[in-house]
């Protein structure tokens, strides 16, 4: 059930007796910006931990443990070219309370409320003890990131992506020097700018009424009228002359060789679900070409995978790998690559790669947390697909359609962390 709550603000409610729990999911979105990416960060881990009525992480966790183990969480998310605070919480429903005169719904978006509507502050700014705890965190974390190989590797692959597009090339969560800029006092006003001009939907489902849900709505007083302005969701990077290479040396036994590709078919064209077996066939599980070949037949990988991204029209390989075997890999990504695009491979292939979709759609179905993902990325898109019609357009898809989807496929860029350690001992 869809409700129109004001100019800007959408509430849908998704009724279901399946769970014993109630998911609440509140998303405030804008077009992505990079000079944000480190304040709409910080700003997310000011929402998470404090708030004028809780000062303290202890303080919220202690009310969360209050109301039943109630789970609270602020993140931000990056769909397409839209950035997105996004706030979850989860309570039991209070059908399965002890004390059934207590209404948990109530107290939860009471809770919601004090947390948004009502920060932490010392007057016009962020409470500063606050504000420094959290800043420092997020400055640890961002310089941590280095210590993560296969993460870091990541990040630079989206950077050598993107050239000169830092919408897009640049981590999500912005730079240690982005967020050591940062005043209490900027960010306060920031947060009233996104409480006043983001666009926000709210998704709740569980066994709830929906019009008592669209009541508890209308006590926030930010979730007014606004404007909002449309935007193409989806990212189409900027053309280049021929693919783009970077290397970087690391201490460590293993090296890591990333590889992004374009594929320009996005979620809802009618080659998507062509697209999605294409991956799964290529990296994307572990009966895949990469997975069987490179690691498992010869041993050239501790681990290989693909990943589509659907909102982006991009495939990216990801391999943990002996730097002296990264021309083999390099090798057998493209030999692998060639086979789907001249159908070098068994039909029981396809048939279980499609039944392993179709088993890992069908096991989402049993959480909530799943249901509410895919509804809210159906909801941005404005495309609806029904379970049945899912797997039927799954089963539907072709050997040509899969060699189509092959042959789109274009090298972008390599970006290579690698470690010599291995090559120097066998010296």
């Amino acid at each position: 059930m869809k409700y129109h709550v004001a100019n800007g603000v959408q509430l849908q409610v998704v009724p279901t007796e399946k769970f014993k729990n109630t998911k609440i999911m509140i998303n405030l979105t804008f077009p992505t910006d990079h000079r944000n990416f480190a304040k709409l960060a910080l700003l997310a881990e000011l929402l998470e931990n404090s708030a004028a009525e809780y000062q303290s992480e202890m303080l919220v966790s202690r009310k969360l443990s209050e109301m039943y183990g109630a789970s609270y969480g602020v993140s931000v998310l990056r769909y397409g070219n839209q950035h997105t605070l996004q706030i979850k919480m989860t309570y039991p429903n209070d059908d399965y309370l002890p004390n059934t005169d207590r209404n948990l719904t109530a107290e939860i978006f009471t809770f919601l409320q004090n947390m948004i509507e009502k920060p932490f502050l010392d007057n016009d700014q962020f409470n500063l003890n606050s504000f420094k705890i959290h800043q420092t965190n997020m400055i640890n974390y961002l310089e941590s990131i280095a210590d993560n190989k296969a993460f870091y590797a990541t990040l630079q692959l989206q950077k050598l992506y993107y050239p000169n597009d830092p919408n897009h090339g640049s981590f999500l969560m912005g730079s240690v020097d982005a967020l050591k800029q940062i005043t209490s006092k900027e960010l306060y006003q920031y947060y009233r700018q996104v409480l006043r001009t983001a666009e926000i939907t709210i998704l709740v489902g569980g066994k709830v009424d929906p019009e008592n849900i669209l009541d508890q709505v209308h006590q926030f007083k930010t979730f007014s009228d606004r404007s909002i302005t449309p935007y193409e969701l989806t990212v189409v990077p900027a053309a280049i002359k021929q693919p783009l290479t970077r290397s970087q040396s690391i201490e460590g036994a293993q090296s890591i060789l990333s590889l992004g590709y374009q594929l320009p078919i996005y979620f809802g064209n009618s080659d998507y679900f062509a697209a999605m077996i294409f991956n799964q066939l290529f990296g994307g599980s572990s009966l895949s070409l990469l997975f069987t070949n490179v690691r498992e037949r010869d041993s050239l990988a501790y681990d290989i995978h693909s990943n589509y991204n659907s909102l982006f029209g991009m495939v990216t390989v990801q391999a943990g790998i002996d730097f002296q075997n990264e021309a083999k890999v390099l090798t057998m990504i493209s030999d692998q690559l060639n086979k789907i695009i001249v159908g070098d491979y068994k039909d029981t292939l396809l048939t279980g790669i499609k039944q392993s979709l179709i088993n890992q759609h069908r096991s989402e179905g049993d959480h909530l947390a799943a249901l509410m993902d895919k509804q809210y990325l159906q909801q941005i898109m404005q495309i609806s697909i029904s379970d049945q019609d899912w797997e039927a357009q799954v089963e539907a898809v072709s050997r040509d359609e899969i060699q189509r989807v092959a042959k789109r496929l274009k090298l972008r860029a390599t970006f290579s962390l690698n470690s010599r350690e291995a090559t120097d001992e066998d010296n």
